[in-house]
Order: structure tokens, then C-alpha cells, then sequence
């Protein structure tokens, strides 16, 4: 069975673009390697990310993100069973939103902002996967 996880994070105030890129080559090896695809979203300091994959690779693999220094206040929004893929065709998918995305996903949602929207999805799945719709279809108008 498919396996999901979903957290949030603050970037570290050192974090570079560089240290993003060394992120998200980092995750795009490993998550190729070991059949996990996902999405990691940055705005105003702030990481939201998406895991899928089998369960125990997956938690693991959080364990390992929870350690690295370039975050803090890692908190858990979401994890379970699911049926397909949300991002299939992403080992490791990135976007980093401007305002207008998430204007644009806030008007959407009827949220007022990215990351009260992270705290409301704790209760409810279908808010989540809303949310990780609307994800995908601005990484799929962005070549990234």
C-alpha cells in the first residue's frame, strides 16, 4: 500500500538558494533510489512537504529530515494510506511560491494564508489533497 506523509518546517535564517538546491539534489537521488515521489513548497522561510511512498522508507526517511540542521520546528500535518500517487512523475518536485501563488491558493481555499492552511488540513484529508492539487498544477504550467 502507498504510503503518504506530510509536515511543515522553518527554514533556518542561514539558508541559502544553495542550500536548497543541495536539498533538492539530495532528495531527488535518494527518492529516485528508493521509489519516493513528493513535493517541496518554500515561502517566507517556511518548507511544506509531501512524502509518498512505502511506509517505512518514508518514515525513516523523515526521521533523517528532522535532523538536519537547515530546519526547525518540524511538525507533523498529515500521514496514511493512500491509493495513487499525487506526484507520480516527481521524485521530488519544488516550487517556490511567490505571493501571487499563494493569493492565488488562499482565494482558492478561502484561507487567508499558506501556512494557516497547513494547520487547518490536521483534521481532514480531502482539504490536503485539495491543497496538493492546486501544488501540482502550478508545478505543471512551470518548467522546473
Amino acid at each position: 500500500m502507498l504510503y503518504e506523509l506530510i509536515y511543515s518546517s522553518v527554514a533556518t535564517h542561514t539558508i541559502s538558494s544553495e542550500d536548497i538546491a543541495e536539498i533538492l539534489r539530495t532528495a531527488r537521488d535518494f527518492n529516485t533510489k528508493n521509489n519516493i515521489t513528493g513535493c517541496l513548497l518554500y515561502h517566507n522561510n517556511e518548507f511544506i512537504q509531501i512524502l509518498e511512498g512505502e511506509e517505512k522508507i518514508v518514515k525513516d526517511l523523515y526521521d533523517r529530515i528532522n535532523r538536519d540542521k537547515r530546519h526547525f520546528n518540524s511538525l507533523l500535518l498529515a500521514e496514511g494510506e493512500k491509493d495513487e500517487r499525487t506526484f507520480n512523475n516527481w521524485s521530488m518536485a519544488f516550487h517556490e511560491l511567490s505571493s501571487i501563488d499563494v493569493k492565488d491558493i488562499s482565494e482558492r481555499l478561502s484561507i487567508n494564508n499558506f501556512m494557516a492552511f497547513s494547520d487547518a488540513a490536521k483534521t481532514s484529508t480531502f482539504p490536503m489533497m485539495l491543497f496538493w492539487k492546486f501544488a501540482k498544477a502550478l508545478l505543471d504550467n512551470k518548467s522546473l
